[in-house]
């Protein structure tokens, strides 16, 4: 049996030969049709989450591993806005999502009837395109539904973005047949394989050889063994270095990890590049951005296949809008190195010894928020992990440790919000089979509990939880902690027991308050095959002057 909507008929059979196989739903009544379509087939992954909110971003962490559209599909009115957090960080991610939302006829928009509101472009600022299907079961109707369903794939696919579809239904909404007879043909969007013009290529290979200050940061990105192979190739010239962050997803030895703390190491102008090349998406180090923003480079190119730049630094002077790979497989063919220069040299001298005072550091670091993730960090180490990380403390606290190979990192950082992080975690587990950590603080992960309001959650996934009782990045950043009003607007101090959300779902907890009782728990984490919460107490630390006393040390000489 199968919806007797014409209109739920095509686009089930379009997205089945588009091979889009994730539906995630929220329940509802007005989406019904788009549920008994849906179900009708076999071919099709469906979940089923209540919270709108984190069903999106559940859908958003199957997206991430797949590389694949996912869609999410909701009931009407204000269930339609809960998605949107996650909408507007795949935007920024640039994570494939169609979203479909189930509506009132449009007759009766704006006139009291109940779950009805403007739906059509609604999230009209974080998608790359918004469709409203039409509400006839005419040919040609199904024709236009059937047009619009192949351009959003499309756009899906190549754009990496969000779609919308807004999908309007009038009663009734239950009604089945025995077998769809409608369908439209799959159109193919061919890609075209863009390349820079050879004269600008040229001008860009002189102007960078001839510079002896270059960098090359890297910001978000998917893990690329291709790309990451074109930029150990820049190894060979001494005027180059290359900033990474966990995010990045790329290593060597001889790339800087860590900025943060080797930034602390870095006090005149020498250090200072000429030319940036920025790749990525976002950067974490607000210090990188910083110095950048006060010293401005000649030039800073930028290069990310979209369709707008991002000028970090207030200083950028090249837009290229190819995939890096694809930019520097041209580029570095005939780009001597600059053999007079010790830029990388310098950098890489106050990396090591930044890497030295933090291990000398960590020997006799106290119970914190750092020691948490020097322990975790060591877990790490294990094998190979996907590792997930919350937003604010818990992904600075990670870039202070030099990547790890054997990992793929992934953070929410296109908007950088708390929330979603957990649900995010929880859908890339179910799509990866691999092991996935998820790090994260406990406002965050309090904030995001309905993640665990899921009838099959992943068993690969672990949770460890830094609580430090609040929002304690609020007592790193300069100025929260400036005004009388810390405790209350900004750090959040809170008395909820992460023990009784754990056991509201029925997952694993456990509770540690000293390095010795993580060190024992942490070996037997390691082979747990459950889901399993790790709260790793530190709210009653000084984390503030720790992490104080950690930077004046790798400022040492």
């Amino acid at each position: 049996m199968t919806s007797s909507s014409f209109r739920v008929q095509v686009v089930v059979d379009l997205l089945k030969k588009h091979e889009i196989k994730n539906i995630v739903f929220s329940p509802g009544s007005r989406n019904a049709p788009l549920v008994i379509g849906f179900n009708s087939d076999d071919y099709f992954d469906i979940k089923v989450i209540v919270d709108e909110r984190a069903a999106a971003f559940y859908a958003l962490g199957i997206a991430q591993q797949t590389n694949k559209p996912v869609v999410i599909c909701s009931t009407s009115g204000s269930a339609v806005l809960n998605y949107a957090p996650a909408i507007v960080e795949a935007y920024y991610q640039k994570i494939p999502l169609i979203i479909i939302t189930a509506d009132r006829p449009p007759e009766w928009v704006d006139h009291g009837e109940g779950q009805s509101m403007r739906q059509y472009k609604v999230y009209e600022n974080y998608i790359a395109k918004s469709y409203n299907l039409p509400m006839l079961d005419h040919p040609d109707a199904l024709w236009q539904t059937g047009v619009m369903i192949n351009e959003t794939v499309h756009i899906a696919n190549n754009n990496s973005k969000p779609v919308h579809i807004n999908f309007p239904f009038r009663e009734p909404l239950y009604k089945t047949v025995e077998k769809a007879t409608k369908t439209q043909k799959k159109i193919i969007h061919h890609q075209l394989t863009k390349s820079i013009n050879k004269d600008d290529l040229i001008v860009l290979q002189k102007r960078f050889s001839k510079s002896p200050k270059k960098m090359i940061i890297c910001g978000s990105l998917k893990p690329n063994k291709s790309l990451n192979k074109q930029l150990k190739l820049f190894k060979k010239d001494p005027s180059v270095v290359v900033l990474t962050e966990t995010t990045s997803n790329l290593y060597d030895e001889e790339f800087i990890s860590c900025i943060d703390r080797t930034l602390e190491r870095i006090n005149n102008k020498s250090f200072y590049p000429e030319l940036v090349i920025t790749i990525g998406n976002s950067i974490i180090s607000k210090k990188i951005k910083k110095i950048l923003r006060k010293n401005n480079p000649s030039e800073h190119w930028h290069i990310e296949a979209t369709n707008r730049a991002q000028d970090v630094f207030s200083s950028l002077t090249n837009f290229i809008p190819l995939e890096p790979l694809d930019f520097f497989a041209d580029f570095i063919k005939n780009c001597p190195p600059n053999l007079n220069s010790n830029f990388k040299k310098i950098w890489l001298k106050e990396f090591i010894i930044s890497e030295e005072n933090h291990q000398k550091f960590l020997t006799n670091c106290n119970w914190s928020d750092l020691k948490a993730h020097q322990l975790i960090y060591s877990f790490l180490k294990i094998k190979d992990i996907n590792v997930q990380m919350g937003n604010s403390t818990s992904v600075r606290y990670v870039q202070l440790f030099p990547h790890l190979k054997n990992i793929n990192y992934y953070s929410n950082r296109g908007v950088s919000g708390i929330d979603g992080s957990s649900s995010t975690a929880i859908g890339a587990a179910t799509a990866n089979s691999k092991e996935t950590i998820l790090i994260t603080g406990d406002l965050s992960f309090i904030y995001d509990q309905n993640a665990m309001w899921n009838n099959d959650l992943p068993k690969n996934l672990k949770i460890f939880v830094i609580n430090n009782q609040g929002g304690g990045i609020f007592n790193i950043i300069p100025g929260p902690k400036s005004t009388p009003h810390a405790k209350i607007h900004f750090e959040t101090s809170h008395n909820l027991s992460l023990k009784q959300i754990a056991a509201t779902f029925k997952i694993n907890y456990k509770k540690v308050d000293t390095e010795l009782e993580a060190t024992t728990i942490l070996k037997d984490i390691h082979n747990s095959d459950q889901i399993e919460i790790v709260e790793f107490f530190t709210g009653n630390s000084k984390n503030e002057d720790v992490l104080n006393a950690y930077f004046s040390v790798i400022r040492n000489n």
